[in-house]
């Protein structure tokens, strides 16, 4: 079996970021590395330990720079930096499951962490097929196409209540409660750290009772934009085949995910 884990940053445990920052340039940022880190090798040994023969993880945060690689199970591949053509680089219909570690909510969910969807200065909503998403379920139906199921989710109670909303046949593990944009309940490291081993053990055993998440094609996929100007970029500078329908809404039809990057 070969697995790949997605990780980002806003989701691992006491992780809460500062009051009008991105996390990257709060004082929670070398923490928040440092956590997901020792998430994604409680992960990883449940993968292992559960019969995985590779396992690759997939810095999915900002730059893509984030984890600790001193610190990660040396049994591990890293997928990491930016510039890739697409969503999850490398997957293919070889990995038996996506294990999302550190994710977070969608912009706009109300006293979700840090919840945002890719970038929280761009985007103020996505919708396919005029159903709100945010990187949970766009980043799961990436792995769809391929046939690979999502099987395993960490994130605080809002994440992962969305992340069943879209599969409700995973594994999940609340990392903490969110109680605002920046302040939570949080468990303690140790104890997420331990549940993720036992949730992924779980997940790995229930496999077959899994499946991929596919939106139906053609998918309609509709960005809306904070401003003006960053709709008019997108048009200019960096997409192709979009159109817009108002000054900040942009849509375009998609014959697969393979298709979306954000």
């Amino acid at each position: 079996m070969k697995f790949i884990i997605a990780v980002d940053c806003e989701g691992p445990a006491c992780v809460v970021g500062s009051p009008g920052k991105a996390l990257t340039v709060s004082r929670d940022y070398a923490f928040a590395c440092r956590e997901a880190t020792l998430e994604v090798n409680a992960a990883a040994r449940g993968l292992f330990d559960s019969g995985a023969e590779e396992v690759w993880v997939w810095d999915s945060h900002g730059q893509g720079l984030n984890i600790c690689i001193d610190q990660l199970d040396k049994r591990c591949m890293l997928i990491l930096g930016k510039g890739f053509a697409r969503r999850f680089p490398g997957l293919d219909n070889r990995f038996s499951g996506v294990v999302m570690i550190g994710y977070h909510a969608m912009e706009g969910t109300q006293n979700a962490i840090l919840a945002h969807t890719y970038s929280s200065e761009a985007y103020k909503n996505i919708r396919a097929n005029d159903r709100t998403v945010g990187e949970i379920a766009l980043d799961g139906a990436v792995a769809g196409e391929f046939g690979v199921p999502v099987i395993f989710v960490s994130s605080d109670d809002k994440g992962c209540r969305e992340a069943l909303a879209f599969m409700p046949w995973i594994e999940t593990v609340i990392t903490k409660q969110g109680m605002g944009r920046n302040c939570a309940l949080s468990k303690h490291p140790h104890m997420v750290q331990e549940e993720i081993y036992s949730g992924i053990c779980r997940a790995v055993k229930d496999i077959q009772k899994t499946k991929p998440l596919k939106f139906q094609s053609p998918i309609h996929l509709e960005i809306d934009f904070r401003t003006v100007f960053q709709t008019v970029k997108a048009l200019v500078y960096r997409r192709r085949g979009w159109w817009p329908t108002g000054p900040k809404t942009i849509v375009k039809e998609l014959g697969s995910m393979l298709e979306w990057n954000c």
